[in-house]
């Protein structure tokens, strides 16, 4: 049976907790989830059992290593196959777990029997206190999705308990529930890995002419990534400028979506690679202040590489019909081939991911 002082217990306790104290807690209630699940295996199966519950504790950990939820949602996580065979009961639940998490369960339940259409999700979030269970539930779903898209094996011959229902259902419930509300609610890496998912899975060999004419694997891809991004932040904090950077790969399924849109070839695709940066500590600067910092990282970065001149949105001195302000670039970078860079301030990006230029709310799965 499962061996309770395993380091994934551990690490999922830590995980959920902010002090020693909590961590201990959150352990206890951890190993009791996993004695109560193991306490009603079928002793005829144990290899089975044992395997559901180390399948539930992946799931856990993706929930809180990749989506950063809650306590609650790791007691769920690791109760929910078993709910779902009708094992265990939802009064039972409460009384040991409390309603929280029971209700999550009841909403998974109600997931895996009934479709839900993206109109009561979407609106949903809006009110958290009222649609926490459903969210959440929706969540644990997602994880599960991405422990298979993660696990090596193909999709059709795994025998899952979230796998009710037939593969084609199931990548539809991906375009139109999954990957769409990954998106709105901003978990981008996770929204790529489903949107992989979907296209390896429906158009199998549109998948791989796209991976093969990269020429190198999404881990391949990162590393190289990872090196442009070390150069810039060296080259721009060397002036003493506040910012953060982010970087992103595209995944394979934005890649065929703009093959799609634009009608072009992998090769006239110019933002396989890109980075943000954002400048911070800019509270007080008027606007044109803050054009003038955008500007000022824009000359640094033409210092360290060549800039693709016909390549070039400035959407700061023009910003777009949806109040879209940022510099976007395409450099040569010698080494590494193409890197789009965007740039833009605080209250810019805050503008671009949360307000009327929020990209969720005219991007989504076509």
């Amino acid at each position: 049976m499962l061996d309770l002082n395993d380091w994934n217990l551990h690490q999922l306790a830590r995980s959920v907790s902010k002090t020693p104290a909590e961590t201990n807690q959150a352990w206890l209630k951890i190993r009791e989830a996993c004695s109560w699940v193991e306490s009603l295996a079928d002793q005829s199966d144990l290899i089975s059992s044992q395997h559901a519950l180390n399948e539930s504790i992946q799931v856990a950990i993706i929930a809180t290593t990749e989506m950063h939820l809650e306590f609650s949602t790791v007691i769920a996580a690791i109760l929910a196959p078993s709910f779902l065979k009708g094992l265990i009961q939802e009064q039972a639940i409460q009384r040991r777990f409390g309603v929280k998490i029971a209700s999550v369960l009841v909403e998974l339940n109600r997931l895996k029997r009934f479709k839900m259409r993206l109109s009561s999700i979407f609106d949903s979030l809006n009110y958290p206190d009222v649609a926490t269970p459903r969210i959440v539930a929706v969540l644990l779903q997602i994880c599960d999705i991405i422990r298979v898209s993660t696990s090596g094996l193909p999709f059709e011959s795994l025998d899952s308990a979230f796998l009710y229902c037939s593969s084609n259902e199931i990548l539809i419930d991906l375009k139109y529930l999954y990957i769409p509300l990954a998106h709105r609610i901003r978990l981008y890496h996770i929204q790529a890995k489903l949107a992989d998912f979907w296209l390896k899975h429906t158009d199998t060999l549109t998948y791989y002419s796209i991976t093969s004419k990269l020429g190198m694997t999404k881990f391949q891809r990162q590393q190289k990534l990872n090196l442009i991004s070390e150069e810039v932040h060296s080259a721009i904090q060397a002036h003493g400028i506040n910012f953060v950077l982010k970087k992103r790969i595209k995944s394979v399924y934005s890649i065929w979506h703009k093959i799609q849109r634009l009608k072009v070839d992998v090769d006239q695709i110019h933002d396989l690679a890109a980075v943000r940066i954002i400048l911070v500590g800019m509270g007080g600067k008027t606007l044109q202040e803050e054009k003038i910092a955008c500007w000022k990282v824009l000359s640094i970065l033409t210092g360290l590489y060549k800039p693709v001149c016909n390549i070039m949105r400035d959407w700061i001195s023009i910003p777009r019909d949806s109040n879209y302000e940022s510099l976007h670039l395409t450099f040569e970078t010698y080494k590494y081939g193409r890197l789009e860079v965007q740039i833009r301030t605080e209250r810019m990006d805050y503008i671009a991911e949360h307000g009327q230029a929020a990209h969720w709310k005219y991007k989504h799965l076509d």
